[in-house]
């Protein structure tokens, strides 16, 4: 089974919405914690009472450990610091003011980041009001702390406590815009891979069926000729006629997958042709050859039509993701009752930049289970393909 390679933004997006806030979190824990700790110890004069740093270090502790569960339920964990929180900013430390002033409370822009980047835009908006009343709170508690405090002081602490509470908010904000339009993105890829996958579908149907379709009709056509009996003629007549009424229907299906008809429909592509495909995917720096081995059979044309893209889309993306100059090799191995095609490349000089995608790879497996076959993609430094497809039993 072949995996579709993410592409490089929302692979970011999605380490920093898991792995990355538990990092985050845990970064925040081992180094403002010991702080917090330090400055209960240390900074106030006369020093707190053991009741009160037992009580700031508890609410610390839980507001660090909501940190840790953000990335899974991010709603209560916001709750929970927010409480944590209040219970900070109402309690007064001499020296400091309020201890929502601590180290730990940097882990609460976490939870607001977390909040803002994952959620609904109610909740997050919900999120910074909740966020912008806790600097109130601060504010006001350090201001009643100090009694004759300067308004533009208090004023400034305001605005700098919220701004930090706006800027985390910010930041989670667009990281949720980011992810949408990421996603947006990748739905309007796959709405796209499965607009080109119905309209070759469309083109493989006339390829496979109309040829035979058509060769009914002309047989039918000769064989009244050279039939006396009036009975007869007649049922030709009606052969020829399904021949055509199936040929209509096949026309309408495509109308219906959206494949425009009015465009030219090549022959359907054969084993025989590998040899121009190949060669004409070879240049100077990118070199390609066909190896083959065994006696060729016949195939069913739903086989025959899969060795063909498997063996084009594996050279496509050899050529579009391996940096020059490189070499690639066709095998094809003739048994008894499979073929087996093999696209190798050497690895070049590296691999280009991929753009994202991968939904020839699993059209191409898609066919070839279609026809009763498998595909086997390897992915390392070089890239191999590998097809196995049934012959047609000998007649």
């Amino acid at each position: 089974m072949t995996t579709v390679p993410d592409a490089p933004a929302p692979r970011v997006l999605a380490w920093i919405e898991g792995r990355g806030v538990v990092v985050w979190a845990a970064a925040l824990a081992v180094v403002m914690l010991p702080l917090t700790v330090i400055a209960l110890v240390q900074l106030p004069d006369p020093p707190l009472p053991g009741a009160v740093i037992g009580w700031i270090l508890a609410l610390c502790t839980l507001l660090h450990a909501a940190s840790f569960v953000a990335r899974r339920v991010p709603v209560l964990a916001f709750g929970i610091g927010s409480a944590a929180m209040l219970g900070l900013a109402l309690t007064t430390v001499a020296g400091s003011s309020t201890a929502g002033l601590m180290p730990s409370a940097a882990a609460y822009l976490l939870l607001v980041w977390q909040l803002a980047a994952t959620q609904p835009r109610r909740l997050s908006r919900a999120a910074l009001a909740v966020g912008l009343a806790g600097a109130a709170v601060m504010t006001a508690v350090d201001a009643l702390s100090q009694r004759a405090g300067d308004p533009f002081a208090i004023a400034g602490e305001f605005v700098a406590l919220g701004g930090i509470v706006t800027a985390a908010w910010a930041l989670g904000a667009l990281a949720r815009q980011r992810r949408a339009a990421a996603d947006l993105a990748a739905a309007e890829r796959v709405r796209r891979a499965i607009a080109d996958e119905r309209a070759r579908i469309g083109r493989d149907l006339h390829d496979v069926v109309s040829h035979g379709l058509t060769v009914m009709i002309a047989q039918a056509e000769a064989a009244r000729t050279l039939v006396d009996e009036p009975r007869a003629g007649e049922a030709i007549d009606r052969v020829a006629e399904t021949g055509r009424t199936a040929m209509r229907g096949l026309r309408g299906m495509l109308r219906v997958l959206g494949e425009d008809t009015a465009a030219p429909l090549a022959p359907a592509p054969s084993v025989e042709a590998l040899g121009e495909l190949i060669a004409a995917a070879s240049s100077p720096e990118r070199r390609t050859d066909l190896v083959q081995r065994g006696t060729p059979r016949p195939l069913a044309p739903d086989a025959e039509l899969a060795l063909y893209r498997a063996v084009q889309e594996a050279l496509t993306n050899a050529l579009r993701h391996v940096r020059p100059p490189m070499s690639a090799t066709v095998e094809l191995e003739w048994g008894a009752d499979t073929v087996v095609a093999v696209v190798a490349d050497d690895g070049g000089a590296g691999h280009l930049d991929a753009s994202p995608g991968g939904t020839g790879l699993l059209g191409m497996a898609e066919r070839a289970g279609r026809a009763g076959g498998s595909v086997e993609v390897d992915r390392g430094r070089a890239w191999r393909v590998r097809v196995e497809l049934p012959v047609e039993a000998e007649r």
